[in-house]
């Protein structure tokens, strides 16, 4: 554990079990906790209140009765927690390996984070879970060093945006591993040269995942991105409409007949750099429009 914040202390962490997380959420009433929190399934016994005060997650052993630990549970610790509460702007992030599962929440209010992260899958036992507290300067850190580190060994580059239709058929073409096939769809349906290594990395096992999402309290949704780790490299993925059709109702008929998907080979940087100009913004849209928010 990371000692309790002072005048000179930028973060503060703790690393519990998923259980020992499950036990203290379960004895926070009022505490609302994202969904990847799973509930607890059993009764908290004396080794996990024996864990948490080694931990220094909680300062005082409480009754196993008690319905709060409110009063029992490290200062430093419960601000951290209760911030997911209340912040101004939420960060989601989900990424996986074959043998791990991320889940994160990153919230902001005012000129600190709360980072919560839960990490599941053969990686990680019954699974293990982090709480940490930052200033607001190092909240990027935290969201960069999730991003899993891809294995590359045929790299590709460029972007690309074509049709959903196109989209379907060169990958079912690429698939089907007939040279001849492909041509023809590139050739009958305009597609632009760049797009066939692009979409080969889709048309193969994909090997890791990344999404990020974040919406504010008062705008709702601000943006999210999806990201496919291919022995290619990464490839970013977004589905819209052609500008001619970007006005008016969303049908499934519209998105079959005038929707985009786009394409873009990125690097375990790019997307760090993403992130960094994304939370900026958010701040700094933030900052303007409502101050502080303090």
């Amino acid at each position: 554990m990371t000692p309790a914040p002072d005048a000179t202390t930028d973060v503060v962490e703790w690393d519990l079990s998923v259980e020992e997380l499950r036990a203290v959420r379960d004895h926070l009433p009022g505490l609302v906790l994202p969904s990847f929190v799973p509930e607890r399934t059993s009764v908290v016994g004396v080794g996990v209140v024996d864990a948490l005060v080694a931990r220094g997650v909680l300062a005082s052993a409480p009754a196993l009765d008690a319905e709060s630990w409110s009063d029992d549970l490290d200062a430093p610790f419960l601000m951290t927690l209760a911030l997911q509460n209340a912040g101004s702007i939420v960060i989601q992030i989900s990424a996986w390996t074959p043998t791990s599962t991320t889940a994160h929440s990153t919230v902001i209010q005012a000129a600190a984070a709360s980072h919560l992260t839960v990490w599941t899958g053969a990686d990680h036992g019954d699974g293990r879970a982090r709480v940490r507290g930052t200033v607001l300067d190092l909240a990027w850190q935290t969201l960069a060093s999730l991003v899993p580190e891809a294995e590359v060994t045929d790299r590709v580059h460029g972007t690309t945006t074509v049709s959903t239709v196109a989209s379907q058929a060169i990958v079912d073409a690429i698939k089907g591993r007939d040279a001849r096939v492909l041509d023809a769809v590139v050739k009958e349906l305009h597609v632009p040269a760049v797009a066939v290594p692009l979409f080969r990395g889709l048309a193969e096992p994909v090997r890791q995942g990344f999404r990020v999402k974040a919406f504010t309290l008062d705008g709702g949704p601000v943006f999210a991105g999806n990201w496919f780790g291919t022995s290619h490299g990464w490839l970013r993925m977004s589905v819209g409409l052609d500008a001619a059709a970007a006005t008016g109702e969303v049908t499934p008929e519209r998105i079959t007949d005038a929707g985009t998907v786009t394409v873009t080979a990125q690097t375990d940087e790019d997307i760090r750099t993403e992130l960094l100009s994304r939370v900026a913004g958010l701040i700094r849209d933030r900052d303007v429009i409502g101050g502080s928010n303090g």
